[in-house]
């Protein structure tokens, strides 16, 4: 199927906002060929109504019929027809600090309560839940600019421990990204959190996105 007979056959699924726009027009690169970038949303995971989302740069070529795409004119964004009914009436925007995050009305909503800023213990499961929710809908959006992620593996006495996965793995920006970053995003959200610890084995990393 030739790209105007694709882009005339998808629906929009996904609200981008002019901020998000301005923001992923710097992070489209365009491939080899004559076909647009395309930003593919989509849900990898969910658990007990909490999302879990990859992002990934590939071109216009790769939409099939079902598929629900938004124009944003340099590039689209693409949402494969399987996760319509769960990104249904999301939106991307840009925050001033992580950039492009999503906001999507069909996850679970709910916070936990303010603990008063008591620390928080391994078996807060609700405190584990909410930043898990800022990880994928904030963070790892953010991140994936650079194909990167990050991973919570366990919460001790208020502390975070966590991995960088993809290009955040042995890049020599990661120390930063994560105390300037993530880590005052993360503690201006949830006071009971009281720092960071990146327990990622940075010397494994296959592709880090600064050497």
């Amino acid at each position: 199927m030739s790209s105007t007979a694709q882009q005339a056959a998808v629906r929009t699924a996904i609200t981008v906002t002019d901020a998000a726009r301005a923001a992923l027009r710097e992070l489209a690169q365009p491939e080899s060929g004559s076909e647009r970038p395309a930003l593919f949303v989509s849900v990898e995971s969910e658990d007990g109504g909490e999302f879990r989302y990859e992002f990934a740069w590939r071109t216009t070529a790769e939409v099939r019929p079902g598929d629900l795409a938004t124009d944003c004119e340099e590039f689209a964004v693409v949402v494969a027809e399987a996760d319509a009914g769960r990104l249904a009436g999301a939106t991307l925007d840009a925050d001033p600090q992580f950039g492009v995050v999503i906001s999507n009305p069909n996850a679970d909503s709910e916070a936990a309560p303010d603990s008063g800023g008591a620390p928080a213990s391994a078996d807060d499961d609700e405190l584990r839940a909410r930043v898990e929710k800022l990880f994928a809908e904030t963070v790892n959006p953010a991140l994936a600019s650079h194909s990167g992620a990050i991973k919570l593996e366990r919460i001790e006495d208020g502390v975070l421990y966590v991995s960088l996965l993809g290009g955040c793995q042995g890049c020599s920006g990661a120390a930063l990204t994560l105390a300037d970053g993530i880590e005052r995003f993360i503690v201006d959200a949830m006071p009971q959190i009281r720092k960071i610890v990146d327990v990622t084995n940075h010397a494994a990393g296959a592709n880090p996105f600064l050497r």
